[in-house]
């Protein structure tokens, strides 16, 4: 922004020889063009006063200052300083004030009122962005202006938050062994903002921002803004407005309600604070952070204000969020800075869900692409349209049905296939593609572009649950080449015991000697399997690859092993190496990522079903000469 920022002067002894030389139209052309820079150099000039410095304010000075207290309308309110507090942090600054005048006296600070510019004069001295909780007078803190313009010298276009969503020690390589383990992922999301906390300067904390919940179910909500109460926003739900698409680029002026989009669509989640400062295209507002991760992308909106809302602890404004009018690109310590007009990069999710009764239920809405709100956002909206479509307890399960799948920019799919049932089932479901989609976003390999999220959710009212209780084999020696049947009874819940039988071909090139046959749901093979060997991708296809050839619940899989002598060489399994060889290439060095193998499957063979499986058998087959 060129606020405060001087411009250069020109006379006409700076122009060329030829043009002093000229006729007098030219002369007069000429000095037609020195007059209108010296009009630009007074501009800057008056715009480098609109400025009062951080060092020019002492206490007992008064303003105003501009907000929104109903509609649209900004209104004045009063401003007298207290004081200043000089490097409070790192190169930081505070300057502390009395506010009064509208409601300010019933209410206090409010939230929502962030960003609200103060003047001093016709002097803009910076943004109301931090308070105290249960203070008995209106004090607040003001953000000096030129720690706020400094934002956009961070502004690198193109870049989006590098702030990293947390994967827990559990997950494994990339993640993968989360995957494996979706009774975790209640909990990774429930501790996903551990360690993170709203800025606070000197016992000041920012003003809370509300953040406002369309069309998501009351659990959720409460859920999603235990998360977000840490960083300094507070969940409420709200409803879409009558004027939700009212007001457009020109509303959005200093002191003006301006909403921070997330989520929109079906479902709607947008932060609501107020606008600092415009220079043409660029927007400065909250004067603090929304959530401090830097570069972003998110939407940037007009915002109405319903109505007031005064609380002992610390009153806000009822508000929503009304037409896109540009993007938020940075989110740093001092506010956020954006551009009208330009657009932000989001994830389309499409969702239908088909019950077994009833018509399929189709919805659509977008996520902001930021790979650290992403999974947590798309985490409860999903959640969210398993609430309000079905219901939130007992028994249900819930299937990703053909077509569900995950598009990577220049990759393949991500096929989506499995079933969870249960009282944990649509936190499963949920919860395994926001983990698939912060793998992606957060990948080691490369920055990605999601192009989009398809689901089509089967729903049922019932446990669809069966147990492995037996597993037997038609006979326990075999040649190579030869086929054996493998029986096994499952027991569903409520429900008599069912014979299923998939047959497994011993490889011609097995050696003669014992094998093992693990029999069970895919899960627990899974497991059984990392506890020897880990796979370590080589690259993103190689990640997705991965994925997209892991076992799901519906199945029951038999999977023949054999003693091997083998090593996992980056991701690659080398088997049967001569002892010698094995032994040279996992020793320690500089270079290369060697996992000794001691066992390899050399079959396997899988039994879909209409339930998810658990349980576990292990067999044994003697491979005769």
């Amino acid at each position: 922004m060129d606020l405060g920022k001087e411009r250069g002067t020109a006379s006409l002894m700076n122009l060329p020889d030829r043009t002093r030389r000229t006729t007098p139209r030219r002369r007069l052309r000429a000095l037609a063009a020195a007059c209108a820079i010296a009009v630009s150099a007074a501009i800057g000039t008056v715009r480098a006063q609109a400025i009062l410095p951080f060092s020019e304010i002492v206490p007992g000075m008064t303003g105003i200052g501009r907000t929104v207290f109903q509609g649209d309308r900004v209104d004045e309110f009063q401003v007298e300083v207290l004081g200043t507090m000089k490097n409070i942090a790192p190169r930081r600054n505070l300057i502390l004030v009395r506010l009064s005048g509208g409601p300010l006296q019933k209410t206090g600070v409010l939230q929502g009122m962030s960003g609200s510019p103060v003047y001093i004069g016709d002097r803009l001295i910076g943004a109301v962005a931090y308070t105290w909780g249960f203070a008995k007078e209106p004090l607040a803190g003001v953000t000096p202006i030129q720690e706020m313009l400094a934002i956009e010298d961070k502004e690198t276009p193109g870049r989006v938050s590098r702030l990293s969503a947390p994967f827990p020690p559990e997950a494994g390589p990339a993640g993968l062994g989360l995957l494996n383990a979706p009774e975790k992922l209640p909990a990774h999301f429930a501790s996903y903002f551990d360690g993170a906390n709203a800025t606070g300067m000197g016992g000041l904390s920012p003003i809370r921002t509300p953040l406002l919940f369309t069309g998501f179910s009351e659990p959720v909500v409460e859920t999603l803004g235990a998360g977000f109460s840490r960083i300094g926003l507070v969940a409420a739900q709200a409803g879409s407005s009558s004027r939700s698409n009212a007001g457009g680029p020109d509303d959005i002026v200093p002191g003006a309600g301006v909403g921070i989009k997330l989520v929109r669509g079906d479902l709607e989640v947008a932060a609501i604070c107020t606008v600092t400062h415009r220079d043409a295209s660029r927007v400065l507002a909250c004067g603090h952070p929304l959530l401090n991760v830097g570069p972003t992308d998110l939407i940037m909106t007009t915002a109405h204000v319903q109505a007031l809302f005064p609380s002992l602890a610390e009153s806000f404004k009822f508000a929503t969020a009304g037409a896109e009018v540009g993007v938020f690109r940075q989110d740093r310590s001092t506010g956020v800075f954006g551009y009208i007009g330009k657009k932000p990069r989001m994830i389309p999710v499409r969702v239908e869900m088909q019950p077994e009764l009833g018509k399929p239920r189709r919805f659509a809405f977008d996520v902001v692409a930021d790979p650290f709100l992403a999974p947590y956002l798309l985490y409860g909206a999903l959640q969210s349209l398993v609430n309000t479509e079905q219901k939130s307890y007992g028994e249900i399960s819930i299937s990703y049905k053909k077509g569900s799948t995950i598009r990577v920019a220049g990759e393949e799919e991500i096929a989506l296939r499995n079933l969870f049932a249960g009282d944990m089932a649509m936190q499963y479901a949920s919860g395994i593609v926001a983990f698939l989609t912060q793998m992606m976003l957060n990948n080691e390999y490369r920055p990605v572009q999601i192009e989009g999220i398809n689901l089509i959710l089967g729903y049922s009212d019932e446990r669809r649950v069966a147990r492995v209780e037996r597993a037997w084999l038609s006979r326990d020696h075999v040649r190579a080449g030869e086929t054996v049947q493998v029986s096994i009874s499952l027991k569903p819940f409520r429900g008599p015991s069912v014979i299923r039988q998939i047959e497994i071909e011993v490889p011609e090139d097995v050696r003669p000697g014992r094998l093992l046959l693990r029999i069970g749901d895919g899960m627990t093979i899974s497991r059984a399997e990392s506890e020897h060997e880990e796979f370590y991708p080589n690259d993103l296809t190689h990640l997705i690859r991965l994925i997209n050839h892991l076992r799901s619940n519906d199945t029951v899989y038999a999977v023949l092993t054999q003693t091997d002598n083998g090593i996992l060489y980056r991701g690659e399994r080398l088997p049967n190496l001569p002892p010698s060889i094995a032994q040279v290439m996992v020793r320690p060095r500089s270079r290369g990522n060697y996992l000794r193998l001691w066992q390899r499957s050399v079959a396997e063979e899988s039994l879909r079903t209409d339930y998810m499986v658990s349980g576990f058998k292990l067999l044994s087959l003697e491979v005769e000469e």
